[in-house]
Formats: C-alpha cells, sequence, structure tokens
C-alpha cells in the first residue's frame, strides 16, 4: 500500500498537538469535577484529529475506513463530554444524577457499538469508495440511518453544551462582554463546517474540518474563560458567592464606572443596578456617604465611611483586577458594614469614661 500526506494533514499534525497541550495544561487544574471532563473533551480531541491524520495517510478502502474507528471514538467522547462539562460548569452538575447520565450516554454507546461493527453492517455507512481529488484519495461514504442518529444527536450534544457555556457567560459583569463574544462564536464554529461537509460542499479538499473547528473552539473557550480562575471556581459558584455574601461588592471598570454590584450593594443604597451601572464610582459613593476619598481608588483605598441617610458606618477597601498581562481592567470595592462593631467600640468608650469620671469624683 503507498501512502500519502494531503496538505490538510499538516492542520491535524497542529491540532493534535494542540489539543494535547490543552490536556497538559488543564491537568493542573483538574482536581474539580469539571476539570476532569475539561480534560476528557481535551483528550477526545487528540483522538480525533490523531485518528483523522493516520486515516488520510492510507490509500485504501480499508485502511480509511479502519481508523475512521478511532476517529468516532474520539467525536463521541468529545461530543459526550463537551456536554457533561458545560452542565458541570454552568452550575448544573447537580442534574448529572446516575439516571440522567444513563439517558444521555445511550445514543453515545450504541453508536460505538456500530462503530466498532461497521464492517458487519450497513446501518452506519451503505457505501464506501475512494476517489481521487487533487492527486489524494479521498474517502467517499454513503450514510445509514445510524449515522443520522449519531449526527443529530452529535448536534444537539454540542448545540446544548454551547449555549450554556454562553448562557453563563453572558450573566458575567459587563467588562467581560468581550468572552461572552469568543465563546458565542466558539458555540458555532463547529456545528457549521460539519453540516456543510455532510452535504457534500467541499471545505478542505473532501476531507471533513470538524475536529478542527472544535480545537480552535476549545482554545476559544480556555481564553474565554481563563480569567474566571478556569476550571477552578465555576461562574455559578461565582454568582452565588456574589450574590449571597453580606459585604456591599462594587465591579467597576477602568475608568471607575460602575459594571455590576452585588444584591448587598444595592440593598444599600436602595437604587437598581440598571440605575447606577455606568455612574462613577465615586459619584454614587458620595452621594450616599461622607467621609470619601476616591482619589487613591487606583493604588488600593481602604478606610471608614458613614451614611449619609442613617447612623450606618462601613469600613471600605478597593483594590485594581489585573488581567494574566497585569493589566488594570478594572477595580472592586468592598464595604463591610461594621455599625454594630462601632456600636461597641463607642459602648465601651463610655464605660471607660464613666468608670474614669467615678474615679476622679472619689
Amino acid at each position: 500500500m503507498d501512502f500519502q500526506f494531503p496538505p490538510i494533514n499538516y492542520l491535524y499534525l497542529v491540532a493534535c498537538l494542540m489539543a494535547g497541550a490543552l490536556v497538559v495544561f488543564s491537568l493542573g487544574q483538574a482536581h474539580t469535577r469539571s476539570g476532569k471532563l475539561w480534560v476528557a473533551v481535551m483528550a477526545s480531541f487528540v483522538i480525533w484529529t490523531g485518528g483523522e491524520l493516520i486515516a488520510n495517510i492510507g490509500t485504501t478502502v480499508a485502511w480509511q475506513v479502519g481508523f475512521q474507528r478511532v476517529v468516532y471514538l474520539g467525536v463521541i467522547g468529545a461530543t459526550a463530554s463537551w456536554l457533561l462539562f458545560a452542565i458541570c460548569f454552568s452550575g448544573f452538575d447537580r442534574w448529572l444524577g446516575k439516571r440522567l447520565i444513563a439517558v444521555l450516554l445511550v445514543i453515545p454507546l450504541s453508536s460505538i457499538a456500530l462503530v466498532m461493527t461497521l464492517d458487519q453492517h450497513p446501518l452506519l455507512y451503505t457505501s464506501a469508495v475512494l476517489i481521487e481529488r487533487d492527486g489524494y484519495k479521498v474517502l467517499e461514504l454513503g450514510y445509514g440511518i445510524g449515522f443520522w442518529l449519531h449526527l443529530l444527536c452529535a448536534h444537539l450534544f454540542t448545540i446544548t453544551g454551547s449555549l450554556l457555556l454562553l448562557k453563563t457567560s453572558m450573566r458575567q459583569p459587563q467588562m467581560y462582554r468581550g468572552q461572552s463574544l469568543l465563546i458565542g462564536i466558539a458555540a458555532l464554529m463547529p456545528v457549521v463546517p460539519n453540516m456543510m461537509y455532510v452535504a457534500g460542499l467541499d471545505l478542505a479538499g473532501g476531507f471533513d474540518p470538524t475536529s478542527l473547528f472544535f480545537v480552535i473552539s476549545a482554545i476559544l473557550v480556555t481564553i474565554a474563560t481563563h480569567q474566571y480562575h478556569f476550571l477552578s471556581l465555576t461562574p455559578l459558584a461565582r454568582d452565588r458567592v456574589f450574590d449571597q455574601i453580606n459585604i456591599a461588592v462594587v465591579v467597576a471598570n477602568e475608568r471607575h464606572q460602575i459594571s455590576d454590584a452585588n444584591p448587598a450593594f444595592v440593598n444599600m443604597t436602595g437604587e437598581a443596578l440598571a440605575d447606577i451601572q455606568g455612574l462613577k464610582v465615586s459619584e454614587v459613593l458620595l452621594q450616599y456617604f461622607s467621609g470619601v476619598d476616591v482619589s487613591v481608588i487606583d493604588t488600593g483605598w481602604q478606610g471608614r465611611l458613614n451614611a449619609r441617610h442613617d447612623d450606618r458606618h462601613y469600613d471600605v477597601a478597593s483594590m485594581p483586577i489585573r488581567s494574566a498581562g497585569n493589566k488594570v481592567i478594572g477595580y472592586l470595592v468592598l464595604l463591610n458594614d461594621v455599625t454594630q462593631v462601632q456600636k461597641a467600640l463607642d459602648e465601651i468608650s463610655r464605660l471607660v469614661s464613666d468608670a474614669d469620671s467615678d474615679r476622679d469624683d472619689v
């Protein structure tokens, strides 16, 4: 048998190496359930792209169809783990009981059974021939009902998982909306080329480029979520902490404009979040508090604020939010209600003063 190395194989090689690098990168963060699933996604991409690479080298039907088994193992593993990862990363891991996982895996496991026995039935492929395109042998397949069922399931898993990631990203503060755009692009990237390939449109000289787009999607998702401490704390966990913490929290962009605030701050000011978004932090704080010195917000600010409308006291601290390149991309302002502590200190001071007065009288 002769061998070939079509130009697209260079892309498969690069994609396989990049997916392998992402596996290594993710291993150090795989102490959570979502982290383990992301490693499974990346490992599946390695199998998928590696299978495509090896399959395309051969010039016989037996070789290329035989290595389709490896390709399908990667495809099935990638799409199933992609959905499970998205469910877990989006904070819905409580859904992932044994019963739901068993239901979700019925079609993927059936597809694996069809793939492993594809030379014994026409359910997956009704025909398989090699045709020559641009001097290379390309596998042309006729698809059976098992393939269409597998394709429908794979697209449902991919789209559902991508939409969950997109929805989770869109809930983040305004300063991260660029990352939401990246995830939106990543959500569509693998599906469209695959539909075009199955429809018979020639995108890559007759070869299937879907796995390449999946790897690019994985890179985009990694970049887009890295600033959320990727795989260490899921965005929904962040939402729970942000929404339920008693300390008032304000997130501002690099121009000191409020982009997000938690319910504790909203309740403290009595203003709806939509009404204060886009306003300068200094404007809002000066409206509700005395003792505000916002001139040092850039370098970090700590002090005590007194509410103008009631007798409450707050310890305040601000700190810059930095990107991986150490560039300031925003600011975090924390206000902790210490009214009871202050009242206790005042009472102690009063008692000490009374005691001193009694001694003087004696």
